[in-house]
């Protein structure tokens, strides 16, 4: 809670009123519980900031964007966004028109990813607002990677890198190893490739 609260001080805080502020929650933190010290933070907060004014250098210094723990039994992540004004704009934009029903589609034959979905792919797009944008975030970046003018990274292009046996890729079962350490679906890893710029490295079971 406390740290929280220093995050959502403004930079034009006199630093002593910020010091000041954290040694009272802090004497706060040993007699009241946590969802009480949080009502005591958020009315500090409103003290110290009445107008709520914030810089530009406030909002950077709170952006960024983690994931919250590894992957779960079955593979999926759980991330938290905290997005600048700016960012949050282009999102939107970008959403309008990729994460709109119909548009980008996992479950289409053939995925709309440009120009308009005709009606009967938007009445059977059946996936909801949050699902449209995951798939819309999906389609963005995949539109990136593998694009040479992003250059390489560490001699290899910048896209998606996996390790697999064949056995693996012979019966499309198991899972496979990104170069960031993720577990990736077999299924997933070949219906990536169906799209992908294919960069084969070979090793012998030893290495």
């Amino acid at each position: 809670t406390i740290q929280n609260f220093q995050r959502e001080l403004p930079a034009h805080l006199a630093s002593e009123q910020a010091a000041k502020a954290e040694a009272f929650l802090a004497e706060q933190a040993a007699l009241l519980r946590p969802d009480q010290l949080e009502k005591v933070a958020a009315q500090l907060a409103v003290r110290l900031n009445p107008d709520g004014q914030f810089s530009d250098a406030d909002r950077a210094r709170k952006r960024g964007f983690t994931w919250c723990g590894g992957q779960g039994p079955d593979g999926m992540s759980t991330g938290k966004l905290i997005a600048t004004p700016e960012l949050r704009a282009m999102l939107e934009a970008w959403m309008a028109k990729f994460a709109a029903p119909g548009m980008c589609n996992p479950d289409d034959q053939t995925p709309t990813v440009a120009g308009e979905p005709s009606q009967q792919v938007i009445d059977r797009d059946v996936r909801s607002h949050a699902q449209r944008q995951h798939d819309a975030l999906v389609a963005l970046v995949r539109g990136q990677l593998g694009d040479p003018k992003l250059g390489q990274h560490r001699g290899l292009p910048v896209t998606v890198i996996v390790s697999a046996t064949l056995d693996q890729l012979q019966t499309g079962a198991g899972v496979a190893v990104t170069a960031g350490g993720s577990l990736l679906p077999m299924s997933d890893l070949i219906r990536m490739a169906t799209h992908a710029w294919h960069y084969l490295a070979v090793f012998d079971q030893h290495t």
